[in-house]
Formats: C-alpha cells, structure tokens, sequence
C-alpha cells in the first residue's frame, strides 16, 4: 500500500490539534531544535498553521507558488541526431500521462518555505512496472530522518519528537530539500507580532479613546454634589445624556501620552519576512514597489524572477531523479534529452516582424513558414522580379539596371551558392550525425575514427564536378557578360 494511500486513515487525532494555542518563544525554539534532529512532525504542523493564518506569510507563498505555476514545460534535446529525437519523444509521452504535473511542481516549490517536499510516483494499476499516472504530495508531518543528513523514512502517525519510521524508497520518489526554508524566519516573526499586537490591543482598551472629564457649574451646592458626579460619571461612560447648566467636557490629546510604538514594530516583522521570502527584491508588499505602491510592473517581475530561479532548480530535480528512469538509461550514460521548465515566451508580433524587416533590408533571407510559426500569422512570400540574365545567357546590362533588380539578383546569387555549399558538405553532415547518434562511448570513437580516414572522400575537392565550382562559374560568367553588354553599349570616344 503506497504512503499517498494511508494518509487519509492515519494520524487523524492530529487534525484536532492546534499547535497556536500554546505557542511560545521557548516552544519555538524547542520546535527548531528537533528540526534539526530529523523530528519534523510538530515543526511542520505548526508551519501549516502559520501559513494559514499570518497573512503576509500567506500572501508570499500563493504569489510565489503561482508565478510558478505560470511556467510552461517542455523537452528539449542536447541535438538534432534521430536518438536525441526519439529520446525526446518517449519523455514527453511520459511526462504527457501524468495527470496532475502542475499541482506536484507547486508542491515542490513548496519546500522553499517548508525545507523539503516529496512527490510519491504512482503507477498504472499501483504496478511500478507499469505507467507512471501521478506524483502525489506527501504532507512534510509524515516524514522525518535521523538528523539533518540521515535517510528518509515515513512516520506513519505523525509521532511528535521521533526520527524513526518505515525506510521510504527514493527510486520511487522525487524529493527536494532547500537548506534555509523561509517558514524559520517566518516562525520568528509570527510570534513577535502575535506578542506585539497583544500589547497593542491592551493599549487601544486603556487609550484608544480619549480620557473626558466634566467640568461641574459654578458654585454647585454641596447637596448637589454627589448627584452632579453620579450624573457627569453617567453621561461620560455612555457618551449620552444631560448635564446641569454651565457644565463642560475636557479631553486629553493623544500627545500628551506619548508616541504608539506597535505599528512600527509590526511593519518592521513583515519588512524581515518579505525580505526573506523575495530574497531582498521586495522590503514591503504594501511599499512603494509592492501590492499597494501603483508599481505593479516591479512586483510582478520580482515574482516571476524568483520563479525563473526556482525553476531551473526543480528542472534538475525532475532530470536527475525522473528522466533517467524514463528513459532507461544505464548509469554514465549521457541522456539527449530534458524535461525542462522555464516561462513561455511571450511573442511580440509587431517587434518581430519590425526585426524582419531589418534582416531583409541588411541582405539576409527569412524563412516564410517559420515566421509564420512565431508570429501566429499566415503570410505569403511576395513574388520576386526575375533577375535579368542570371543563367539564362541573356546580357545583363549593370548600367541601366534598377537599384532593387541588381539587390534581387545578389540575394539570388549568395542563396544558390549557400545551397551549393551545403550540397559538397551533405556526405560529411550525414556521417557526423551518424556518430553522434552512438549511445555506447566506444562505437562513437570507433565511428570519429572512420570519419578521420574518409574526410578527403567525404568533403569533395572544388573541381569541376563541385556544386561550388559551378556556381561560381555561373555568377562569374553572369557579372562578366553584364560588363561585356556595358562596354558594347558605350559609346566609342
């Protein structure tokens, strides 16, 4: 029975468990200590609370965790050889049956604020030699580890104080372990402001509103006296009433009581935080930079930065601890392809055909059908003016030739003689291709070897039988007869 399925039965009497209740300083620190012994049941049963509860805690981590839900993935390859192809092909059929890849990418960004996160692999039918269908989150409590650096294993009740529990196997897991989790300093700062905002509540009960006093009328009675007082005492109490002729009430300004500390230390906890969970970029959600500043631009850079970081991070993880088993690569051998995550390009379509344009004035071709991918827009080549005497024997008359005609005929010429280039190289591509597809160290040296001895038969000597040689026979002949039709036009002197 896999951990995934034995967590909606066990450790039920922790759901009725509040770990805020009697949280202190010394508590905290005693939950930071088994930390560090490997004991993580209670320490990350208190996390989950904080996180629901201190709100810029929770603000940080759904904005870190979506900008990296924001992220597309992909596989790419380290070549263009049919075996880094096909490797390619088989990681993204596998990577494609996964159902919930997103939610478990989340959960790994997740150990950013917890210190670690793993992903059980659930197969086909709970075959492990059959599909993997899901990575599914194992919740931090659950797991702990002889210290720092010992095995994981699974604490199937989520004990309090115990490093001991059921081996898991990390073949069938990924897992991520971040050193500084930012939930330690998120702690600190929770329970500061929690004491914080305590001592300020006692000080909005004794001066939240201003101290009144009545001043009684002149020359009141003595038989009066008590029943002004009683009277004045009424009225203050309930901010109602009547008072005797002549009467006044007095107030005593703020100023007179001193300065309120306890905003400027509650600001001062969430600036620590947020420096910690934006690693600097940010100081405050709320500042001049952040949620409530009119800079959105910088907040939502600072985030997708961060997740652009932490991407790269969890690639790694997915490469070494998921794609090698895919593919059933033996150990030293080079995988030609990756999955990778990293953020979907956003094309600007104007900026591009605006650099297209540019390419096409500086002298160079573009490729139709692939600016037609990047731009999303169905273009048509425009038809091109014939070039004048260009392999057709005719004079091509340079002097009265139009500027656009002799640009047309040197794009003609530089195109046919790059394919002519690339038609001589085509045996010496091909056999490079070849060895390169070699998976076994040995056949690819065994094939370089080959290729060494066959290089004069594979790259063909600029003779008369050269593609090469050709066209340049023919863009000399074609620029040699536009200058024999120029001397023949000139009038003779």
């Amino acid at each position: 029975m896999s951990i995934t399925r034995q967590l909606k039965v066990a450790a039920k009497w922790r759901a009725q468990f509040n770990p805020l209740r009697s949280l202190t300083f010394q508590r905290a620190v005693s939950l930071l200590e088994e930390g560090e012994r490997g004991a993580y049941a209670e320490l990350q049963w208190t996390y989950r609370f904080i996180e629901k509860r201190e709100a810029t805690l929770r603000a940080l981590k759904h904005l870190r965790l979506s900008a990296l839900g924001k992220l597309d993935w992909d596989i790419k390859t380290v070549d263009e050889s049919p075996a880094a192809a096909a490797q390619a092909a088989k990681l993204r059929a596998a990577y494609d049956r996964i159902e919930n890849l997103r939610e478990a990418i989340r959960f790994l960004g997740l150990a950013s604020f917890r210190g670690y996160a793993h992903l059980e692999r659930r197969y086909e039918g709970d075959n492990p030699a059959a599909a993997l269908v899901r990575l599914e989150p194992v919740e931090q409590w659950f797991l702990a580890r002889d210290t720092v650096y010992g095995p994981w294993v699974y604490n199937e009740k989520a004990g309090s104080g115990t490093v001991s529990g059921t081996p898991i196997d990390p073949a069938h897991f990924l897992i991520r372990e971040v050193e500084d989790p930012i939930n330690e300093i998120g702690l600190i700062c929770f329970l500061r402001k929690n004491l914080s905002q305590k001592d300020w509540d006692a000080f909005i009960e004794v001066y939240g509103i201003d101290p009144l006093f009545v001043e009684m009328p002149a020359q009141v009675p003595p038989e009066k006296e008590a029943e002004y007082q009683a009277l004045a005492e009424a009225v203050v109490g309930d901010m109602r009433g009547a008072l005797p002729n002549g009467a006044k009430i007095q107030t005593v300004t703020s100023g007179a009581r001193g300065v309120n500390p306890f905003q400027q230390h509650l600001d001062y906890q969430d600036a620590q935080l947020v420096l910690a969970g934006t690693s600097g970029k940010l100081t405050m959600l709320n500042g001049p930079t952040g949620l409530g500043g009119g800079q959105s631009e910088v907040h939502a850079d600072t985030f997708a930065e961060l997740a652009q970081a932490e991407a790269g991070e969890i690639s790694e993880i997915f490469q070494r601890q998921l794609d090698r088993s895919i593919l059933g690569l033996a150990s030293g051998v080079r995988p030609l392809a990756y999955f990778e995550l990293a953020a979907k390009d956003q094309t600007d379509v104007g900026q591009l055909l605006d650099h297209a344009v540019k390419a096409t004035q500086a002298g160079f071709r573009l490729d139709a059908a692939e600016l037609s991918e990047k731009t999303g827009l169905k273009l048509t080549a425009a038809p091109v003016p014939a070039a004048q005497g260009f392999g057709g024997g005719a004079a091509f008359n340079r002097a009265s030739s139009a500027s656009a005609d002799a640009e047309t005929l040197r794009r003609a010429s530089l195109d046919k003689l790059t394919k002519a280039i690339q038609a001589d190289l085509a045996p010496l591509r091909a056999a490079l291709q070849d060895a390169l597809a070699k998976e076994d160290d040995a056949a690819f040296r065994a094939a370089a070897a080959e290729i060494r001895t066959q290089l004069p038969s594979l790259v063909k000597k600029q003779g008369a039988d050269s593609a090469t040689t050709k066209v340049f026979e023919e863009i000399l002949g074609t620029a040699l007869g536009g200058a024999g039709a120029e001397a023949t036009s000139t009038p003779n002197r």
